[in-house]
C-alpha cells in the first residue's frame, strides 16, 4: 500500500484551496458549515447498511464514520470537528467512540467540539455568512438559533468542485494505488474465466482481489456483462450463465475505492481465451480509438475534440469494414448515425466520487450528439484539461438490439447499415476499453496497468490457473 509519513490526511491543504476560492470578505465574518453522512437502515427493518462517508465531506475532513459535522471560520482558518453524541446504550453494541485526544491525531484538525456546544460555538463567532451545500442537512444549525438569512447555499458547493477538479500528489497516491489493485483483479478474472460460469462468480473475485489488498468498498457497482449483456452499458444483474459461443466476450467495468478515492478500469476480453476474428475487429476498432486520444491527451487539450476525434476514427473504420455504407465518414458523423453503435462520452473526471464533481457531465452521463449545442456548456468540454486532473478515457462500440431498432427504422436512415454483415457481427455484443489517467505537464501518467492488446489479453489468459 502506499507509504504516508502520517498517518493523518493533511485534509486542510483541501480547506485552504476552498478558501482561495470563495475568496471570503474580511469585512464579513463567515464559516463553512457541513454535516458528514448519517447511518441508515434497511427500509423498515433494524439491519445496517453499509456506510460510505458523503464525498464533500470527506474531501473537507477526511472522517470515513457517520454522524460527525464540521465548522471552519474562515478567518482563521481554525477546524472544528464535532463528532455524533453516542449514548450509553449504543455503546454497549457498537463500541466506544474515540476520544477527543484520538480524534485530533487522526484527522487534520484544529479542535473537537461536542454537539451541545455547537450553539455556544457559533455565538462566539457570530458569523455574517454560513457557507453550507444546497444539501447539507443544517438542522443543527437552525436548533442553536441560525438565522436562514446567514445561510448562503450557491457558492461552496462551487468552490468545492473547483477544487476536486485536480489533486494533490497525495491524492494521486491513492487513486494511483486503486487503479494498480483494480488493474490487477481484472487480470485475475481473465485468468479464472470460463463458458458456463455464472458472471456473479467474476465479480466475487474481483471484490475478493480488492479486499484482500485494503479495497473492501467498490467504486460502483461492478459490471459483469457476457456476451450480448456487453452491449448494456450499466448492466449491473451479473447473474446469467457466460455463453460458450467463440465470437463471445466478457466486458468487465470495474473498480475498487482506496481510502475513498476511486478508479475506473474497463477490459474486454474471450470467454475461451482467443478473440474470434469478428471480436479482434471489433476490438482493435475500440483500441485504436483509445491511443489515438491517450496520445494527445496533455494540458490545453479541450475534451470535446477528443470525443470528436474516437467519432471520427470511428466512422472511419465502420466503412472500412463495411458495417456502414452509402455515405463517407464525414457525412455519416453528420448525420448521427454513429450514435448507433457509440452513444455515451468518452471519459470523465476521477476522484471521491467515480463520476467526479466538475468533470461529471462530460462522462457516461452524456449521450447528446456532438453536434448538439448543449454538449458545449459543460464543463470538461468547454475548459482546457490542466495538469494533475485525473479523467478516463472510455471510447465503445456496441451492438446493442434497442439501438440498432431505433437508429434502423426510418427509411431515410436504415441505407446506412449493412445489415446482413451486422447481423455477422452483432454476437461480439459490444467492447468497452478504460484507463484512468492523470494529466501531467507534457502528456499523461496512466494509472492502469491491466493488458489491453489482443495479444497481451491472449497472453494473459494463455497462464490460466
Amino acid at each position: 500500500m502506499p507509504y504516508f509519513s502520517s498517518d493523518r490526511i493533511p485534509t486542510k491543504q483541501h480547506y485552504l484551496k476552498v478558501k482561495r476560492l470563495l475568496d471570503p470578505s474580511p469585512k464579513r465574518r463567515s464559516i463553512i458549515y457541513h454535516r458528514g453522512g448519517v447511518d441508515k437502515l434497511r427500509d423498515d427493518t433494524d439491519v445496517e447498511l453499509a456506510f460510505r462517508q458523503e464525498s464533500c465531506f470527506r474531501y473537507l475532513t477526511g472522517v470515513d464514520d457517520p454522524g460527525f459535522h464540521v465548522l471552519i471560520d474562515l478567518q482563521t482558518d481554525l477546524v472544528y470537528l464535532i463528532p455524533p453524541t453516542v449514548p450509553d446504550s449504543d455503546v454497549l453494541w457498537t463500541g466506544a467512540p474515540d476520544s477527543a485526544a484520538v480524534l485530533l491525531q487522526k484527522y487534520d484538525v484544529d479542535a473537537i467540539v461536542t454537539e451541545a456546544e455547537l450553539p455556544q460555538l457559533l455565538t462566539k463567532l457570530n458569523p455574517h455568512v454560513i457557507h453550507v451545500l444546497d444539501t447539507t442537512d443544517t438542522t443543527a444549525l437552525c436548533e442553536s438559533g441560525v438565522d436562514f438569512d446567514q445561510l448562503n447555499f450557491t457558492t461552496l458547493k462551487a468552490a468545492i468542485h473547483e477544487a476536486r477538479l485536480t489533486k494533490f500528489p497525495w491524492e494521486l497516491d491513492l487513486i494511483r494505488y486503486a487503479c494498480h489493485i483494480s488493474s490487477h483483479a481484472h487480470v485475475s478474472l481473465m485468468q479464472h474465466v470460463k463458458p458456463k460460469q455464472k458472471e456473479w462468480e467474476l465479480e466475487a473475485r474481483f471484490r475478493w482481489v480488492c479486499s484482500r489488498n485494503g479495497m473492501p468498498i467498490q467504486s460502483y457497482l461492478p459490471i459483469i456483462a457476457s456476451g450480448k449483456n456487453a452491449a448494456t452499458l450499466h448492466y449491473t444483474k451479473n447473474n446469467q450463465t457466460i455463453p460458450s459461443d467463440p465470437h463471445s466476450l466478457v466486458l468487465v467495468d470495474a473498480g475498487g475505492e482506496f481510502n475513498c478515492y476511486g478508479s475506473d478500469v474497463t477490459r474486454t476480453f474471450p470467454v475461451c481465451g482467443t478473440f474470434s476474428p469478428e471480436a479482434k475487429t471489433i476490438y482493435e476498432i475500440v483500441l485504436k480509438m483509445q491511443e489515438a486520444v491517450l496520445r494527445r491527451l496533455r494540458p490545453g487539450v479541450l475534451w470535446i475534440d477528443m470525443h470528436r476525434l474516437v467519432v471520427r476514427i470511428l466512422s472511419q473504420e465502420l466503412v472500412r469494414i463495411g458495417l456502414l455504407v452509402n455515405a463517407t465518414p464525414e457525412e455519416l458523423v453528420e448525420s448521427g448515425v454513429i450514435r448507433a453503435f457509440y452513444f455515451h462520452g468518452t471519459g470523465h473526471s476521477v476522484g471521491l466520487d467515480v463520476h467526479d464533481v466538475g468533470g461529471r457531465d462530460a462522462g457516461i452521463l452524456q449521450t447528446s450528439s456532438i453536434t448538439n449545442s448543449s454538449v458545449h456548456q459543460q464543463y470538461l468540454l468547454t475548459r482546457p484539461l490542466e495538469e494533475d486532473m485525473v479523467i478516463t478515457v472510455e471510447p465503445g462500440l456496441y451492438f446493442n438490439d434497442t439501438s440498432l431498432a431505433m437508429w434502423t427504422r426510418a427509411p431515410h436512415l436504415r441505407k446506412f447499415f449493412n445489415l446482413p454483415l451486422i447481423e455477422r457481427y452483432r454476437p461480439v455484443g459490444g467492447v468497452r476499453i478504460e484507463d484512468t489517467v492523470r494529466i501531467t505537464a507534457d502528456g499523461i501518467e496512466n494509472f492502469t496497468v491491466a493488458p489491453k492488446t489482443v495479444e497481451d489479453i491472449e497472453a494473459v489468459m494463455a497462464l490460466k490457473d
